[in-house]
């Protein structure tokens, strides 16, 4: 009579197949989720002030007639940011008029995003509209 233990290999048990994602996996994505939303919201006010920005110097430089002096540029152009409620020093804005074609308004800034305690996020803008 044959050994019945040696027709059948050692029976192994194993845990059961885990799914899905551990709860430190969920903590581990919600700070990086919580992180990601937070630098969003610190950072798309600046780019959107430099999209309206980007439209109001483009409208300037389009409406500006060669005659218009470069303080009566900068005067219209100041009064559209004003009502944008875009704060831009007047030493980063620069108009250059070229004799007979429309002025080239350019405009470089920076600014500056607090992110979290002494860390900040530099960003530097630039557009010129002519």
């Amino acid at each position: 009579m044959r050994n019945a233990m040696s027709n059948h290999p050692p029976r192994v048990t194993r845990p059961p197949d885990e799914a899905g994602i551990s709860f430190l996996g969920v903590i581990f994505w919600l700070v990086i989720l919580v992180f990601a939303i937070a630098f969003i919201i610190k950072v798309m006010p600046s780019y959107y002030d430099y999209w309206s920005l980007r439209n109001i110097v483009s409208a300037q430089a389009r409406q500006s007639s060669p005659q218009d002096s470069v303080s009566q540029i900068r005067y219209d152009l100041n009064s559209r940011l004003s009502v944008a409620m875009i704060h831009i020093p007047q030493k980063d804005i620069r108009i250059e008029k070229s004799g007979h074609g429309p002025p080239m308004i350019t405009v470089s800034y920076d600014r500056i995003v607090p992110l979290a305690g002494n860390i900040s996020l530099l960003l530097h803008f630039e557009t010129v509209g002519h």
